[in-house]
C-alpha cells in the first residue's frame, strides 16, 4: 500500500511538471525593437528651408566642383558649402546652401543644378553668398524617394519626409504561432514625399560662350552645352538648360544596374558602373545620348575619366559594390567600339582621379594621394606619392590639384611637377 502510495506521488510529481512545462511553452516571449516613425512637414515649407545661408562648418564632405574662382563641396544629405579660393593658400568658407538630401550638383553659367532628394532644384548663383533659389522639378529623382506624388500635384498637399523619430518597441513572441510579430516600420501616408586666388590659368570650361564649372570625378551630373546629364541607379537621363533656371526633361537611357558616375569629354559621355564602363556619343543628338561602346571588367565601385585615347578606371573593393579588387585600369578608346585593356596597376583602395597633360592624379584613400607620369601608359611612373589624408576625389587644372579628403579640403601646388607641394587647407 506504501509502494503504490508512493508511486501514486512520482506520477503526480510527474504530471505537474509536464504540465508547467507546457504551460511555459504557451507563455509570450518579448523582443524589444528600434521603431523609426516619420516628422511631416508640407512640401512648401520644407522647399522653404532650400536656402543660402551664412557659411557652417564642414562635417561630411561629400563632392566637389570648381567655377571660376570658386570651389563648391557638398555636404552629404545638407547641401553645399561655397568656398573663395582666390587664394588657394587660404581657402575661406564664405556660404552655404541648406539642401536637405543633396548628394550632387552641376554648374553652368550663374545656374547651378543639384539634386533635393527627388526633386532637382535650379538655383541662381550670379552671389556666392546670397544664393537664390529659382525652380523644383518635382520627383526628378525617383530612386532618392521612398514616396511618390501620386496624383497630387499641389506642395501644399504633399506631405515631405523631414526627419524621423526613433523609440525603443516591445512586442511579444509566441513559440507555437507560425511566426514572430514584427512591429511596422511606419504607416503609409496619402501624398507622401520622402526627403527623409586661383591661378589666372586656372578656369572652368567654357562652351558656346557660357563657362561650365569642372566636377570631380565621383559626380553623377555632367554638363555639355545647353544640357545637363544625370544618372541614378540604372539610368542616364538629359534635361535641356537652354532656359537656365527651368530645366526641361528630354530622354531617358537604360544603362545597366549598380550606375555611379558620369564624365564628359568633348561630344562623349563615360558612364561608371559596378560592371564596366559605357560610352555615349552626343554629337548628332546632345538630348538623345547613343551607346557607342563598353568596357567591362570585375566588379568594382568605379570612377572613369577620359582624354582623347584612354580612359582611366579605378576599381576598389567597397562593400557597397561587391568588389575585391584594387586596381587603376588604363583602356584604350581610340575605337569606342573596340575598347580594350592596355594595362593594370594595383594600388591600396583608389576611388576618384583626374588628369591634366601627362600627369595623372590618384586618390588612394588612406594611403593618400599619387601622382604618375602618363606619358607611356604601359608603364606609368610614380612622380610623387602624398600621404597628407585619407582622400577620396580631386580636380587638377593648370598646376593646381584641390584634394577631397575625408577630414576637409586639400590644395597641392604642381605647377613644378617635380616639387608638387601642399599650399592651402580647409
Amino acid at each position: 500500500m506504501k509502494r503504490l502510495l508512493s508511486t501514486n506521488c512520482s506520477v503526480m510529481v510527474l504530471l505537474t511538471l509536464i504540465i508547467a512545462f507546457t504551460g511555459c511553452m504557451k507563455d509570450k516571449i518579448r523582443y524589444t525593437y528600434q521603431i523609426s516613425t516619420p516628422i511631416y512637414e508640407p512640401l512648401t515649407k520644407f522647399r522653404e528651408s532650400i536656402k543660402s545661408t551664412p557659411a557652417i562648418s564642414i562635417s561630411t564632405p561629400g563632392k566637389i566642383g570648381v567655377f571660376g574662382k570658386y570651389i563648391f563641396m557638398s555636404e552629404t544629405g545638407v547641401g553645399i558649402h561655397i568656398i573663395d579660393n582666390s587664394d588657394p593658400s587660404n581657402p575661406k568658407n564664405i556660404s552655404f546652401i541648406n539642401i536637405p538630401g543633396n548628394q550632387d550638383f552641376a554648374i553652368r553659367g550663374n545656374a547651378m543644378y543639384a539634386d533635393a532628394y527627388s526633386d532637382l532644384v535650379s538655383f541662381d548663383i550670379s552671389d556666392p553668398t546670397k544664393v537664390i533659389t529659382k525652380n523644383f522639378d518635382a520627383n526628378v529623382f525617383p530612386y532618392n524617394s521612398i514616396y511618390f506624388y501620386g496624383s497630387s500635384t499641389d506642395p501644399d498637399s504633399i506631405n515631405a519626409i523631414v526627419g524621423w523619430s526613433t523609440r525603443d518597441t516591445t512586442v511579444d513572441y509566441s513559440p507555437n504561432n507560425s511566426g514572430r510579430v514584427y512591429p511596422v516600420v511606419f504607416s503609409g501616408c496619402p501624398n507622401c514625399y520622402t526627403l527623409a586666388a586661383v591661378p589666372t590659368a586656372y578656369s572652368s570650361t567654357v562652351s558656346s560662350g557660357v563657362v561650365t564649372g569642372t566636377n570631380g570625378s565621383l559626380s553623377r551630373f555632367t554638363i555639355i552645352n545647353d544640357y545637363l546629364y544625370t544618372v541614378d541607379y540604372s539610368n542616364l537621363n538629359t534635361y535641356s538648360i537652354a532656359n537656365p533656371f527651368q530645366p526641361s526633361y528630354s530622354n531617358q537611357v537604360m544603362v545597366d544596374y549598380h550606375v555611379e558616375t558620369i564624365y564628359p569629354f568633348k561630344d562623349k559621355l563615360f558612364v561608371g558602373t559596378n560592371n564596366g564602363v559605357y560610352m555615349y556619343d552626343i554629337q548628332a543628338s546632345p538630348g538623345n545620348p547613343v551607346l557607342n561602346g563598353e568596357f567591362t571588367h570585375m566588379r568594382g565601385c568605379d570612377p572613369v575619366i577620359a582624354d582623347n585615347n584612354y580612359a582611366y578606371v579605378t576599381i576598389n573593393d567597397s562593400s557597397a559594390c561587391l568588389g575585391f579588387n584594387n586596381e587603376l585600369q588604363v583602356v584604350n578608346i581610340q575605337d569606342l567600339n573596340n575598347s580594350f585593356l592596355v594595362q593594370s596597376y594595383q594600388l591600396t583602395h583608389p576611388i576618384g582621379l583626374s588628369k591634366d597633360s601627362n600627369n595623372l592624379f590618384v586618390c588612394d584613400g588612406k594611403d593618400g594621394l599619387k601622382v604618375f607620369n602618363a606619358n607611356d601608359v604601359n608603364n606609368l611612373q610614380m612622380i610623387a606619392d602624398l600621404k597628407d589624408a585619407e582622400v577620396y576625389d580631386v580636380i587638377a587644372m593648370n598646376g593646381l590639384a584641390i584634394v577631397l579628403a575625408k577630414n576637409g579640403l586639400y590644395e597641392y601646388d604642381y605647377s613644378d611637377i617635380s616639387n608638387i607641394h601642399l599650399i592651402g587647407k580647409l
